[in-house]
């Protein structure tokens, strides 16, 4: 389970499944939407996550426990953050935006507050 806060900061355990979704796009046009997630020192983390809609106003990001399990917390630490962006593509177009979360703007950085795992469960990780 993941949480979105107004802000936008995700918090999550590690290895924990959750969903992300994007609010607002035309639904006149095609779209393939980004997500990718980088640590304190600007390295992407996975692979980047992507989305294609077409004549709707949402996109979803499922994030599995298998990729959440690369968002790691040190031993010693409470928690580690991590840094996420999300970009949307105009199919047959040129046009690139990344998006802006709640009310933000350059510069600002998108949080991912990550603790370490509680339980195991099904994961072989």
């Amino acid at each position: 389970m993941l949480v979105i806060d107004e802000n936008g900061t995700i918090s999550l355990y590690q290895g924990d499944s959750g969903e992300i979704t994007v609010y607002g796009l035309d639904e006149n046009n095609a779209y393939t939407v980004y997500f990718a997630i980088q640590d304190s020192k600007r390295n992407p983390v996975g692979e980047e996550l992507q989305v294609s809609v077409n004549n709707s106003n949402t996109a979803t990001f499922v994030l599995t426990p298998e990729y959440t399990e690369l968002l790691t917390v040190p031993a010693k630490k409470p928690y580690e953050i991590y840094y996420y962006g999300i970009k949307v593509c105009i199919s047959d177009s040129s046009v690139e935006d990344t998006l802006f979360i709640s009310d933000g703007t350059y510069g600002d950085l998108n949080r991912i507050i990550v603790y370490p795992r509680k339980v195991i469960g099904n994961s072989n990780v």
